[in-house]
């Protein structure tokens, strides 16, 4: 009986061994968007430059929308002239960036979705890592080719300013504007050939996956570190800041967290917990990326909130509310998504309503 119950130990032992090391494996896995390499910008050197010239941009800047000093992290008039005077751009370039963010105002308030150009006006590391810039992110934007994602953009922007519009009085939601992103994500993925997407990657397999990650790139650009290698689990490379969040801080220059943007309106309690838990949509879109597109499997997903408890850094309430979300979105909406996309988010849209 004693050697009976070692050997059940023993195999039990190399089967919690095994998991363990797919485990080990899957959360030592990322996904790394691609971002295609911007063109190498040439500058006119001998380009005479005088007061009249440095005033008519400066004007020309002014009208576009753009800032003299930074609104958070953007370039600014100030920074733009000093280049210039330094001979890292020209008037050439400021001229043509001049008229690409005045297409840019006209066409995002078209519509309805005026988003700001101190927005369009930042230079991150990942953009010069790909060798893009302010001025040629913002021309290729301004190109036919690339209007359905302009136009996705600032239709996503335009939901999310009427859910902020009407937020107060009860009628809208976060977790009905989040949602109803989905169908404009649906509508640029079918107006755009697979290999034009503004985003895509080796690990991206399909339709499904290509949703959803351009999705939560719309509504969150966010991810969460790898708890062992501490790098990005995933990545949306220079598109990461392109969602409505991060839109909606420049139009009111303060910085905030996607929690303070969203909030969680529309969410029942149980799938928040206390209202220090006000990241749901920025939760619920992490979730469904690693789930669906990474497939980690939710037990993991659980293990990292029960370890948060476990080391003090949430509260029950709230590990059980992100615990609850996971789950909601393991059992109603990923055997749904890959069959029917918007079909399963109504489905998970009247699940996460309930009590």
């Amino acid at each position: 009986m004693k050697l009976l119950l070692i050997i059940i130990s023993l195999i039990l032992l190399l089967l919690v061994s095994a998991y363990g090391l797919r485990v080990f494996k899957e959360l030592g896995s990322s996904l790394q968007v691609d971002a295609i390499a911007g063109p190498l910008a040439s500058h006119d050197a001998d380009q005479s430059l005088n007061g009249s010239s440095k005033d008519q941009i400066l004007q020309q800047l002014l009208k576009v929308g753009l800032k003299r000093s930074p609104v958070l992290d953007d370039t600014g008039i100030t920074k733009h002239l000093l280049r210039l005077e330094r001979k890292q751009t020209d008037l050439q370039q400021l001229q043509q960036y001049a008229r690409d963010l005045q297409y840019l105002n006209q066409f995002t308030a078209e519509q309805h979705g005026p988003i700001p150009a101190s927005f369009w006006d930042v230079r991150t590391e990942e953009m010069e890592k790909n060798q893009w810039s302010e001025y040629t992110l913002v021309h290729q934007l301004a190109q036919p080719e690339w209007q359905p994602y302009l136009e996705l953009l600032a239709k996503s922007y335009a939901r999310f300013l009427n859910f902020k519009a009407t937020e107060s009085s009860g009628n809208d939601s976060a977790l009905d504007a989040s949602l109803d992103l989905f169908a404009l994500v649906e509508n640029y993925y079918h107006a755009v050939p697979f290999a034009d997407l503004s985003e895509h990657a080796k690990e991206i397999k399909g339709e499904t996956e290509a949703v959803l990650m351009i999705w939560q790139s719309v509504v969150a650009g966010t991810t969460r570190n790898n708890p062992l290698t501490h790098k990005p689990l995933f990545s949306h490379s220079i598109f990461a800041r392109n969602n409505v969040g991060t839109m909606y801080q420049y139009a009111q220059a303060k910085k905030m967290s996607i929690g303070a943007v969203w909030g969680v309106s529309g969410f029942a309690h149980r799938y928040v917990g206390t209202p220090k838990n006000n990241n749901q949509v920025e939760h619920m879109s992490i979730s469904m990326v690693l789930q669906l597109v990474m497939h980690e499997p939710v037990l993991v997903l659980d293990a990292v909130e029960e370890e948060k408890l476990l080391l003090g850094h949430a509260n029950a309430e709230e590990s059980h509310a992100d615990m609850a979300l996971n789950n909601a979105i393991h059992k109603e909406f990923k055997p749904r998504f890959s069959k029917n996309r918007l079909e399963a988010v109504e489905h998970l849209r009247s699940v996460l309503r309930t009590e």
